[in-house]
């Protein structure tokens, strides 16, 4: 990890510093910039205007960094609570999960248990009529986090699948290995999120250099927009913000035959809005990655660590609301 990213998680960690920028947040609205809502009720309204806006959310319950297994308990609730909420409302949301807010670290089964609970809601909801992978109300979106859990993170993706939840998992372009692991989610006909990838492994593991990573998305991106994906039902999902990736994979979806609505662009909630304005009316499909709940501060300046260019994108996209 990068003394950048250091820094950054050093920031999101403090308490004391967490306690003024959450003060001076609420006090400028800076808070309000990149989070939905700080409950559920507001959360689900938020998602209800933007769905009438035509923009799909994925709903994600701030907490980063969880060792509590209280925290663990509540983020299940949450999430729990937050299920039938979404299905009375109607629309088209993805509910992300980190593995390790649902009890990675406190142990596997209890790891299962709390995201079978919620998986278990979800299915429960009964299929779609006529269901593609577009049509699905709600669906759980397994978020990737660091490098030695990817293999784990797979195995519950799988097994959820094979268990008929509607689920997508995430896959970092920065790691070699990603390219095999899409392959895999090709032949099942999964949903994919591609994102660049938030840690920073080692370089025996990932590209390092940014235009190594940027190659490797495109390189991944043609994967999920060839021939083979889309004869398996495969539905791609672009995590990006880089304006000009962006265009290029526009470009090769139609190149290669696929309609605008047959696959996603998923932005950051309060990142970037002109891009999010260009692709809504360049006719896109867009989703906005939405995390509601108090514990912003820890989300913002892990953003940060991820990128140091989102320092700036975020504080320029508040002027451009």
């Amino acid at each position: 990890m990068g003394i950048w990213q250091k820094c950054m998680i050093a920031v999101a960690c403090n308490t004391s510093l967490r306690r003024a920028g959450e003060a001076v947040g609420r006090k400028t609205g800076l808070a309000e910039q990149f989070v939905s809502a700080a409950d559920i009720k507001g959360h689900v309204a938020r998602a209800t205007r933007l769905g009438g806006e035509g923009v799909g959310i994925s709903s994600f319950y701030l907490g980063e960094y969880v060792t509590d297994i209280a925290q663990v308990t509540e983020t299940t609730a949450q999430l729990r609570d937050l299920v039938p909420a979404l299905n009375q409302a109607g629309g088209d949301v993805h509910i992300s999960i980190d593995p390790s807010q649902l009890g990675y670290m406190q142990g596997r089964d209890i790891l299962d248990r709390n995201v079978d609970a919620i998986a278990d809601l979800i299915r429960g909801l009964g299929p779609v009529q006529g269901e593609k992978q577009t049509a699905r109300t709600i669906r759980l979106m397994i978020d990737m986090e660091d490098f030695d859990m990817i293999d784990e993170t797979l195995a519950l993706h799988n097994r959820l699948d094979d268990a008929g939840v509607p689920v997508a998992q995430t896959l970092q372009a920065r790691l070699y290995r990603t390219e095999d692991d899409l392959d895999g989610m090709i032949r099942r006909g999964a949903m994919v999120r591609l994102v660049k990838g938030a840690m920073a492994p080692p370089d025996t593991v990932a590209f390092t250099k940014r235009p190594d990573i940027d190659a490797n998305y495109l390189m991944l991106a043609g994967k999920m927009l060839s021939d083979d994906a889309r004869k398996s039902g495969f539905f791609p999902v672009f995590g990006t913000h880089h304006r000009d990736l962006a265009i290029k994979i526009g470009a090769l979806a139609d190149q290669n035959g696929w309609s605008r609505d047959a696959f996603e662009f998923e932005m950051l909630y309060g990142v970037n809005q002109p891009l999010q304005r260009e692709l809504r009316n360049a006719g896109y499909r867009l989703r906005l990655y939405a995390p509601f709940g108090h514990d912003w501060w820890a989300y913002a300046w892990r953003r940060v660590g991820e990128n140091p260019r989102n320092l700036g994108l975020l504080l320029r996209s508040g002027l451009n609301r």
